[in-house]
C-alpha cells in the first residue's frame, strides 16, 4: 500500500513549466509605476477625499497579486534541493535576457541530454514546492475507481 499516490510527471511538468513561464510577466506587473490617469479637466485621479477609481484600485490589485506570485515562485525554486538544478530553473524562467536554451546549457558546461534532465526534475521539484503542491497531478489506478 503507497502512502503518497504515484505523481502523472507528464501534467506536472506541464502545470510547473506554464507557472514558471509567467514570471518575467509577473516582474514587469510588480516593478511598473503607477501612472496617474490625467481627466478631461486636467486633474489627477484618484481626487482627494478617500475615493479612488476602479483603474486605480485594478492596478494595485494587479500589482499585489504579481508581487504574491512572485513570492511563490521565488520560496518554490528556492527550495529546489540541488543548487545546479535551481540554476538551470533560474537561467530558463527568471532572468530578463531570454536565451535560447543550447546557448543555457553552453554557458552552464552542460550537455543536451543533462540539461533537458535537469530542467524536468527542477519542474517537479518546483511543483511539489509551489504552494503546498497545487500544480501536482496524480495518476489514477484502476483501484482507486473501483473503490
Amino acid at each position: 500500500m503507497r502512502i503518497f499516490k504515484e505523481i502523472d510527471k507528464t501534467f506536472t511538468k506541464r502545470n510547473a513549466y506554464e507557472v514558471l513561464s509567467l514570471y518575467r510577466r509577473y516582474a514587469r506587473m510588480a516593478g511598473e509605476e503607477y501612472n496617474p490617469k490625467i481627466t478631461a479637466t486636467y486633474s489627477f485621479e484618484p481626487k482627494s477625499g478617500g475615493f479612488t477609481s476602479k483603474a486605480t484600485e485594478n492596478q494595485v490589485t494587479q500589482r499585489v497579486t504579481a508581487c504574491d506570485e512572485m513570492e511563490a515562485i521565488y520560496k518554490a525554486i528556492n527550495r529546489i534541493i540541488d543548487p545546479y538544478v535551481r540554476q538551470v530553473i533560474i537561467e530558463k524562467y527568471c532572468k530578463w535576457h531570454i536565451k535560447q536554451d543550447k546557448a543555457i546549457y553552453t554557458d552552464l558546461g552542460y550537455s543536451e541530454s543533462e540539461f533537458y534532465r535537469m530542467l524536468e526534475r527542477g519542474a517537479i521539484e518546483f511543483a511539489e514546492n509551489y504552494r503546498g503542491g497545487e500544480l501536482l497531478v496524480f495518476r489514477k489506478h484502476l483501484g482507486d475507481i473501483c473503490k
